[in-house]
């Protein structure tokens, strides 16, 4: 759950977590449905099907025994280098390091690397220096202790470096060059992207939400209906429905994207009948449960907050509750 999530966002997931899973097995023989469900909103959701996979593995191949070394874990599914290294020292004690962005950062600065960090020769050397600094006691507690620093300390942009307890051995800081490392050879590009989603409402206050395919990178999640172009989503959608109207402008963003997300507003006047995948009817009142990935839990809890209303230019009445305004004589 730490993965690419701030402490503040995972503790609340964590405890409703472990109410639901107190155990490895309960885990194992619990729905991926259920997890997906418990997980929405934190994303990167292909680390909770991971986490269920491994479980199953675990149960299944290793009757319930977790492995206890880093070579082991990582023979896990979704179980990396960093990830495997941070398990073993923590909870079995072995003598072996972590190399993930904070400590990366922490090393760089110390030892002030001038190699770039997205050549594979400057990270196997980081991981060289880390593992030197685990050959004593409490390894586990050393690599804790190093992603803390990170963390909370050496901060990309603004660190700390005052209240820094290894700042006498920071070649970086002795330099005044701290926000010069980590060096990379190139800066991240992004392509940026406009796509269209649709909330479809029926007279009962329902809307259409579709079902994820388990092996697709939202498996198993529900999501609005969309398309890659505005223009897709009007030729599909179904003469019964109203015109739609913009409804909600949702950004996000995911590897090397940047999305904008239109979400447009329809009423279904009739039985809508449309070639769309594993779809079916929720409820409004119900969108809260339903496990979503972050930019469409975003939609249900704009809708919810509207109390389905689609409509943003006549925020006291749906689409198809506008009256005409009476001429005047």
């Amino acid at each position: 759950m730490l993965q690419q999530t701030q402490v503040a966002t995972v503790i609340p997931y964590y405890e409703r977590w472990f109410k639901s899973f107190p155990s490895l097995s309960a885990l194992a023989e619990a729905p991926l449905s259920k997890t997906l469900e418990l997980w929405a909103g934190l994303g990167y959701y292909r680390r909770v099907r991971m986490l269920h996979q491994a479980a199953c593995y675990i149960q299944e191949k290793l009757q319930g025994k977790i492995p206890e070394t880093a070579e082991e874990l990582r023979k896990l599914p979704g179980i990396g280098r960093y990830t495997a290294g941070a398990i073993a020292s923590i909870a079995w004690g072995e003598k072996t390091p972590v190399l993930d962005g904070n400590v990366i950062r922490i090393f760089t600065r110390i030892f002030a690397v001038a190699q770039s960090v997205d050549r594979p020769a400057t990270l196997e050397r980081l991981w060289s220096i880390a593992a030197s600094f685990v050959a004593g006691k409490n390894p586990g507690d050393l690599n804790q202790a190093l992603m803390e620093l990170g963390a909370t300390v050496c901060f990309p942009s603004n660190p700390h470096c005052a209240r820094c307890p290894v700042k006498k051995s920071c070649a970086a800081h002795r330099k005044g060059r701290e926000l010069f490392y980590p060096v990379r050879s190139q800066k991240d590009r992004y392509e940026k992207l406009t796509t269209a989603a649709l909330v479809l409402k029926n007279k009962k206050n329902e809307v259409w939400l579709e079902k994820q395919p388990e092996q697709g990178r939202w498996g198993g999640l529900w999501m609005f209906p969309f398309w890659t172009h505005k223009k897709e989503m009007l030729e599909e959608l179904s003469p019964s429905c109203s015109k739609p109207v913009l409804f909600l402008i949702v950004p996000h963003a995911f590897t090397k994207y940047r999305i904008t997300l239109e979400v447009f507003g329809s009423l279904a006047k009739t039985r809508v009948s449309w070639k769309r995948p594993c779809g079916r009817w929720f409820p409004i009142g119900k969108l809260a449960r339903i496990a979503f990935p972050s930019p469409h839990r975003k939609i249900a809890q704009a809708l919810i907050a509207r109390n389905g209303l689609l409509n943003p230019l006549f925020p006291g009445r749906g689409l198809a509750e506008r009256k005409p305004r009476a001429r005047r004589t």
